[in-house]
């Protein structure tokens, strides 16, 4: 999810803002005597990304300077394409299924495995077309978050 329409200039300095740092990840805003919390989830500074959970909700900000906005304009995008060359738990879980096997070619989209999380079964897919290089998990095993469970060779 991209948000468009709460778009901020970071240069209108707002003096009233106080950010603390809680502990790893999470955060409490002051503004205009309000308070909130925020978890920061991942950041990509490559890409300029970052995910937080703010009320239940996760959200995807990017930032932007001016140069940026420039390329944006022209239709030039950077290139940061990013291949993933392992597939790793997205959260804590089971593995239920693994659909592949070492020396499998997969193309992107194609399940990969399916990881039981939060009583929820949770379909793992290739990201891009590529060939499996080495399976590191067995069905019914307990896995842990980014834990790797499959290596990839990407095409």
């Amino acid at each position: 999810m991209v948000n468009l329409i709460h778009t901020i200039g970071l240069d209108n300095k707002d003096s009233n803002i106080r950010i603390e740092h809680l502990e790893k990840g999470v955060y409490q805003i002051d503004s205009a005597g309000k308070s909130t919390f925020i978890e920061v989830l991942e950041i990509d500074l490559e890409t300029k990304m970052m995910r937080i959970r703010h009320q239940h909700t996760v959200y995807d900000l990017e930032f932007k300077n001016e140069l940026d906005l420039v390329l944006d304009q022209m239709g030039i995008k950077r290139s940061t394409d990013k291949v993933n060359t392992d597939i790793k738990a997205p959260m804590p879980g089971k593995v239920i299924e693994i659909i592949v096997k070492e020396g499998d070619s997969v193309l992107k989209g194609d399940a990969i495995l399916i990881l039981e999380a939060m009583k929820m079964e949770n379909v793992l897919k290739a990201e891009s077309d590529c060939v499996i290089k080495k399976v590191r998990v067995s069905s019914t095993e307990n896995v842990e978050k980014n834990q790797i469970l499959i290596e990839l060779n990407v095409n």
